[in-house]
C-alpha cells in the first residue's frame, strides 16, 4: 500500500503544480478542474491513512492509557511522533498517543512541541557522552516541576552525628548545621535546524542518527556555555606558575574539596601545562591509567575544553584560564531530563525553500551552590601560544 501512497502524492504534487500554472496563464476554469482532481486523490490518501490506522490498531483495542506494556506504548509514541514530524496526516489514534504521552509532563502544549521518543533521546545522550560535556562535572539535580527549591548542606560545614552514651538520656543538641535553599527556575534553550525534505522520506532511523547529532552538539555547547557562566561568576586570582595550582590544591581548597578536585583549562592553559617538567626533566603532566586519553597533574584529572568556548584573555600578555576544584560541590544543575521538537513546513523560510523546519527545546538551569568548593585563576601562556 505505502507504494500506492506514493503515488498518489505524487499525481496530487503534479497537479497542483499544473493547477498553479494555470492559474498564472489566466485559465480559471481548467485550474480549477485540476484543482478538484487533486481533492479527489487526496480523499483517496486520506482513506488510505484511515484503513492504515484501523489495520495498524492495538490489538486489545484499549485506549492508549490503559496499555500497560511501556514498549508497546513507546513504539506508538514513536510511530505517530514521525509521523507528525513528517507532516503526514495524523488518525485520531495517532492524536491520542500523542496526547497522553505529552499530558503526563508540564508545560509542553505551550509551546507546541512533542517529546522526543525514547530511542532517539538514548541515541542524543549516547552521542554527548563521545563529547567534551562539562556537564557531567556538575551536580545533576533531576526535577519534574519548572520551579522549586531544594535544601543542601554544605560538605565542608557539615557537623558530626552526636555520641549516644547513654540510651536513657536525651540527645545533645547539635551544633546548627549550614543548610542552604536553592531555588530554581527553568529556563528554555531552542535553535532550529531546517530539513530537506528528501531526508524526510527517508527511514525513521536515518533521521535519528541525523538528529541526534544535531541536537547532540547544539546541547553540549549550551551545556558547556551555561556551566563556564557559572565558572566565570567566581573571584578570580592569578597564578604565578604550576606551584599556584599546587597551592590552590594544597592549601586553599578545603581537604574534602580536594579529594574530589579536578582542573580544568582551555587548550592554551593545556599547551603551558603540558611543557612543565621536573628537575629531572620529566614532564608534570601524567598519563591516567584509568582513561589513556586523559592527563593528570598532581594526581588530579586534567579536563580541557576548546579556546573557541573557553578563550585566552589579554592581548600583550596572554592569560589561559585554570579552574581547580570540586566542581560538583560548586555547580548544580537542575534538569528536567528531556527536548521537545516542532516542525514546520509553512511557516518561516520553509514554504518559499520548500523544506522543514525544525525547532528544539531542552529545559535546565545552572545555579552556584558552595563556592568555596572551586578556584578560579588564570595563567600567563605568552611564552608557549
Amino acid at each position: 500500500m505505502s507504494k500506492k501512497r506514493q503515488e498518489l502524492k505524487n499525481q496530487i504534487e503534479i497537479l497542483k503544480a499544473e493547477a498553479r500554472q494555470l492559474v498564472e496563464e489566466n485559465k480559471m476554469t481548467e485550474a480549477k478542474n485540476k484543482v478538484n482532481e487533486a481533492k479527489e486523490l487526496k480523499n483517496q490518501l486520506d482513506l488510505m491513512d484511515e484503513l492504515e490506522a484501523l489495520e495498524a490498531q492495538n490489538i486489545s483495542g484499549k485506549p492508549i492509557g490503559e496499555i500497560k506494556d511501556e514498549k508497546e506504548q513507546e513504539q506508538l509514541y514513536q510511530n505517530a511522533f514521525f509521523k507528525a514530524l513528517k507532516g503526514k496526516r495524523l488518525t485520531a489514534e495517532d492524536r491520542e498517543v500523542l496526547e497522553f504521552k505529552n499530558s503526563l509532563s508540564e508545560s509542553t502544549d505551550a509551546d507546541g512541541g512533542l517529546l522526543v521518543p525514547q530511542d532517539l533521546q538514548t541515541k542524543i545522550n549516547e552521542y554527548k557522552r563521545s563529547l567534551i560535556d562539562l556537564s557531567k562535572l556538575a551536580t545533576i539535580e533531576p526535577v519534574s516541576s519548572l520551579t522549586g527549591s531544594r535544601v543542601i548542606e554544605k560538605i565542608a560545614t557539615m557537623t558530626p552525628l552526636v555520641n549516644i552514651t547513654d540510651d536513657t538520656a536525651d540527645i545533645d543538641e547539635m551544633a546548627s548545621p549550614q543548610f542552604e535553599t536553592i531555588s530554581y527556575t527553568i529556563q528554555k534553550y531552542a535553535g532550529w535546524l531546517p530539513i530537506p525534505n528528501d531526508l524526510l522520506k527517508d527511514s525513521d532511523q536515518n533521521i535519528i542518527n541525523y538528529l541526534k547529532k544535531w541536537i547532540g552538539k547544539k546541547s553540549i555547547v549550551t551545556n558547556n556555555t551555561l556551566f563556564l557562566a557559572i565558572l566565570n561568576s567566581l573571584s578570580e586570582k592569578t597564578f604565578a606558575d604550576y606551584k599556584a595550582i599546587k597551592k590552590a590544591l594544597n592549601v586553599t581548597l578545603d581537604p574534602i574539596h580536594a579529594v574530589g578536585a579536578k582542573i580544568l583549562t582551555n587548550q592554551d592553559g593545556f599547551q603551558y601545562l603540558d611543557t612543565l617538567e621536573d628537575k629531572n626533566g620529566r614532564p608534570l603532566l601524567k598519563d591516567d591509567i584509568t582513561q589513556p586519553t586523559r592527563k593528570i597533574l598532581f594526581g588530579k584529572p586534567v579536563i580541557v575544553v576548546p579556546n573557541s568556548q573557553l578563550s585566552t584573555t589579554g592581548t600583550t600578555t596572554k592569560y589561559a584560564p585554570i579552574y581547580v576544584g570540586d566542581f560538583k560541590e560548586g555547580v548544580i544543575k537542575f534538569d528536567r531530563q528531556r527536548y521537545e521538537i516542532a516542525s514546520t513546513n509553512v511557516g518561516g523560510t520553509a514554504f518559499r525553500k520548500d523544506r522543514t523546519e525544525l525547532r528544539v527545546i531542552e529545559r535546565e538551569q545552572y545555579k552556584a551552590w558552595d563556592s568555596a568548593a572551586i578556584v578560579r585563576g588564570k595563567i600567563d601562556v605568552t611564552a608557549v601560544v
